[in-house]
């Protein structure tokens, strides 16, 4: 079965177009015809396809959106880099508001120049109360023969929801 030129380029042509091209298919299914009946058929089919293929696809890139935070696996090395928060935090904030650490909860990862988590950690505080504390930690980019850079930009203990 072979297509008329007035049907071809139609998926990639401008909605317009496309409409165009479903209004010939249409005036040829009504001339009656098996074959030009199932070419409207067909064409029909691609047309719905195309549209719906593209109303979905939106929603997903917009999701998938650039630099944004991703949550990741904790594996040993968030788990190490949380382990770090802690004694981070305990040296700078002297003995006043030392935690010790349980484990990472969740971690979320976003790609800069190195590395940004934000790692959701369980510890106990001074007193023995246990809570959840977002560490946002900073890791710089490894090459060889370069040290690695870690820095704590904030450590918080969050609220619990009622």
């Amino acid at each position: 079965m072979s297509v008329p030129a007035s049907l071809t380029g139609a998926v990639g042509a401008p909605r317009r177009s496309r409409l165009a091209v479903v209004v010939r298919a249409v005036r040829c299914h009504e001339q009656g015809g098996q074959e030009s009946s199932r070419r409207a058929v067909v064409f029909g089919a691609a047309a719905v396809v195309t549209a719906l293929t593209a109303a979905v696809s939106r929603p997903a890139r917009a999701e998938a959106m650039a630099g944004g935070y991703v949550e990741m696996v904790v594996d040993d090395h968030v788990r190490d880099l949380g382990e770090w928060a802690v004694r981070q935090h305990n040296k700078e904030s002297g003995e006043k508001d030392d935690v010790q650490f349980d484990k990472v909860v969740k971690a979320e990862g976003q790609v800069v120049n190195g590395m940004n988590y934000n790692l959701f950690i369980d510890c106990k505080d001074s007193r023995g109360t246990p809570g959840t504390y977002l560490a946002e930690v900073y890791e710089k980019v490894n090459r060889p023969g370069v040290q690695e850079t870690l820095k704590l930009n904030e450590f918080v203990r969050l609220l619990k929801s009622s």
